[in-house]
This record gives structure tokens, C-alpha cells and sequence, in this order.
């Protein structure tokens, strides 16, 4: 089937705007919060505070999203998450430095800004399962590189013009990413036509495709998929206690905000190559295996960013993401249409954002704080590498898990039965 131009064209402009306007709320706001006066610590709750807001709304959102697909689109639910963030965003250009009146703002940010990625990307699962023929990975790339652009942008423009000021940018970000939503396709619920052609997705026996399961029940009967789920939340624990105090680590080698800017640019760009080559290497990997490279990659990057001696090594060092995030963020899609009944994705690919973003990054955050705090910076980085290698040994075990616990006991039961006539 040809792939729909249009449908790309806009989707990726959905990716861009969305990941432009996240560059504020993901990759600035430690420096955001630090010239407001936060302490380390401080900084460290208010993370842990938005990202348990992650895995409360996102839980309760993916699986609302789920039962009333065919009635409320995503797209209403894209508008609703960016006027909240829209709102957040402007609460905390207003306030100073007001810890508890913060933490509202940080829950709403978790709801808004943070939960939005599953909700992008669980559109193009609807797209893809129900007879539209669009290019995520390459929509993707295109998000990649909206965030690094934005990054370099929103550095030098901290440096002219203070780093509250980039929340303004946000909020205009946002409006544009709200008037693209607008422009999007509605989902055509009557065709079931899969478009993905992999060979792989013939493996979706046993399943039970137009039943909305429960959380428990995708928890309790797909080892491979809850495997997953663990191994992304280690590797996202170890890259929020690597990467959030990352503005501290350039500053102590001598670099600004625009330094930092650049870092985050290098990293965000590192990920369109793969993006762009993906189908290809789909066809000779399978993605559970590139899991186990993305996991490694992380590994590799946080070691580097540890022990580079300067700035400009440091942000060399943001190049190990080429197979590192950029393999999870073009391939964590396919993963689910993978793994899960086509009636759970929006579960599916949330439960991912639960696990990496919610938990993963949340006991990152507070770990973050209190180990800068108590033990120093450079420890903290040191046990960020063996948090990630912790989630290279669980992908490797992810890799042999059965998908369906009911798979693998009709397997056993299979020969059990042989064994006993022979």
C-alpha cells in the first residue's frame, strides 16, 4: 500500500509542533527552575511530583482513551492537554519562587505537556490500524529535530533575554501545535485494514482484537511486553539521573545556556538518522532486539557524558544517542502493534510513557536531588551508568520472554503431550 504524503505531511507537523513546545517543559527546566531560585532538591520533588502525575492521569486517560476511541477522538483530547498546558505554562512565567504553588503547576505540567506524547503517537497507531498508510518513523524524525532546533534556539534566547522568558515561547508553541490538531484527519473506524506489512504482526494469534482489555489483564498475560515495561523505566531512571542536572555538569566545565542548548541539539539531531533508515533495519533486526541496542546506547552515552573532560567532549558525548532514545522513539510503536491486541494500544503505548516518563523518570527525580545533595554531582553520575546497565541486563531478558503467557503454555502443553505418545 503507497503511503499517504498528506497524511505524513501533517502528522509530522504534528510530531514538530509538539516536541518544540515540550523542549521548555522537558529539556529547560532545571535551568528554568534554578533561576527562579530553586534548590536541588527542591527541583528534584517538583520532577518526582509532575511525572507521579504522569502515571495517575496516564493510566486513567489510556484506558478512557481505549473504551470511548469511536465517540472522542484524540484530537479532542490533544486540545483539552494543550489548553492545560497552555495554562501551567503561564502560571509559572507569573509566580517566583513559590514552592507549593509550583507543585500545582508540575502536576498540571505532568497532565498536559507530558502526557501528550502517548496521545500523539497512539493517533498514529489508530491511523495505521484502520486502513491509512503513513510513515511514523520519518514523522517522528521530524519531532527530533523540531526539539533540537528548538533546543539552540531556546538556549541563545535564555542568554539575550532571561530563561523565564522561554515560557512564552511555550505557550505560542502550543497554540500552533492546537491549530494543527485542528487540521488532522478524523480516524475511520469502520475499515480494519492493517497497513503494516511486517511478517511479524501474522503472530497475533490467541488474541482477543475487538475486546477493550483491563490494565491487570495486559499486566498478567504479556511477560514479554511487562519486561519491556521494566527494562524502559531502568534505562529512563538512569537518563534522568544522568541528564538532569546536565546544565550544572556544562557549567562546571565552563560552558552557558547556549552550551547546554547545543548538548541538547546534538542529541536530539542524533536521532533523526535512525529514524530515516528504520524500515530498513526492521527488515533484518527485530525490534525487541534493537531495544536491547537502545539500552546499551544509553549505557554508553551517560558513561561518556561522565568522564568527558570539556565542554565540547560532553556535548560529543550526547552523539551516543544515535542508537540510543532514537531506536525507542521510532520503534516503541511498532513494539506495541507487535506485542498487544490492536484494541489496546492507546493502553499500550501509554503504559510505555507510564513506565519511562512516570515511574522511571520519577524515582530518577527524587533520587536525583537527594544524592546531588547528599553525596555530590560525579556520584550521581556514577550510579546513573549502572542504573542503565541494569536496563541493558533486563532487555536482553525481554528478548526471551514469550509475548502471550498463554502462548507459552500451550508450548509446554504441546510437548508435554509429544513426550508422552512418544
Amino acid at each position: 500500500m503507497q503511503v499517504e504524503r498528506m497524511l505524513t505531511v501533517k502528522y509530522a507537523a504534528l510530531q514538530g509542533a509538539y516536541w518544540f513546545l515540550a523542549a521548555v517543559g522537558l529539556a529547560f527546566v532545571t535551568p528554568l527552575l534554578e533561576g527562579k531560585g530553586y534548590s536541588g532538591l527542591e527541583i528534584g520533588y517538583l520532577n518526582a511530583v509532575k511525572y507521579l502525575s504522569v502515571i495517575v492521569f496516564q493510566v486513567w486517560l489510556a484506558a478512557f482513551s481505549d473504551r470511548h476511541a469511536k465517540t472522542i477522538p484524540l484530537q479532542w483530547i490533544m486540545l483539552l492537554l494543550g489548553g492545560l498546558g497552555i495554562f501551567a505554562a503561564g502560571l509559572l512565567w507569573w509566580i517566583g519562587r513559590n514552592f507549593w504553588v509550583a507543585v500545582v503547576i508540575f502536576i498540571l505540567y505532568g497532565m498536559a505537556v507530558n502526557c501528550l506524547s502517548a496521545i500523539v503517537d497512539s493517533l498514529s497507531v489508530q491511523y495505521m490500524n484502520h486502513g491509512r498508510c503513513m510513515n511514523y518513523t520519518v514523522s517522528r524524525a521530524v519531532g527530533s529535530a523540531s526539539w533540537a532546533v528548538a533546543c539552540v534556539l531556546l538556549g541563545v534566547f535564555s542568554d539575550y533575554f532571561g530563561v523565564n522568558q522561554i515560557l512564552l515561547v511555550q505557550i505560542a508553541a502550543t497554540v500552533f501545535f492546537m491549530v494543527i490538531v485542528l487540521l488532522m484527519d478524523p480516524v475511520d473506524f469502520s475499515c480494519d485494514t492493517k497497513t503494516d506489512g511486517n511478517a511479524q504482526n501474522a503472530n497475533r494469534s490467541n488474541r482477543e482484537n475487538d475486546t477493550v482489555h483491563s490494565s491487570l489483564y495486559i499486566l498478567r498475560n504479556f511477560p514479554k511486553y511487562v519486561l519491556f515495561l521494566l527494562g524502559c523505566m531502568f534505562v529512563f531512571m538512569g537518563y534522568n539521573l544522568n541528564a538532569t542536572y546536565m546544565i550544572d555538569i556544562i557549567h562546571h566545565a565552563g560552558g552557558n545556556h547556549t552550551a547546554f542548548g547545543i548538548g541538547e541539539f546534538v542529541l536530539a539531531a542524533s536521532e533523526v538518522p535512525f529514524a530515516l533508515v528504520f524500515v530498513y533495519v526492521r527488515r533484518k533486526i527485530s525490534v525487541d532486539k534493537m531495544m536491547v541496542v537502545c539500552a546499551l546506547f544509553c549505557t554508553l552515552r551517560a558513561a561518556a557524558t561522565t568522564f568527558a573532560p570539556g565542554v565540547a567532549l560532553i556535548i560529543l558525548s550526547q552523539g551516543f544517542e544515535i542508537l540510543g532514545l532514537s531506536i525507542f522513539y521510532a520503534a516503541s510503536v511498532y513494539f506495541v502493534m507487535e506485542n498487544l491486541p490492536d484494541s489496546d494500544v492507546i493502553k499500550g503505548v501509554s503504559f510505555i510513557n507510564v513506565a519511562s516518563v512516570g515511574v522511571g523518570q520519577m524515582i530518577g527525580s527524587v533520587l536525583c536531588g537527594i544524592i546531588k545533595s547528599t553525596f555530590g554531582l560525579w556520584n550521581l553520575l556514577y550510579i546513573s551508568i549502572a542504573v542503565s546497565f541494569v536496563g541493558v541486563l533486563i532487555m536482553i531478558g525481554m528478548v526471551k520472554a514469550p509475548i502471550h503467557r498463554k502462548q507459552n503454555e500451550i508450548c509446554m502443553d504441546d510437548s508435554y503431550t509429544v513426550l508422552q505418545e512418544k
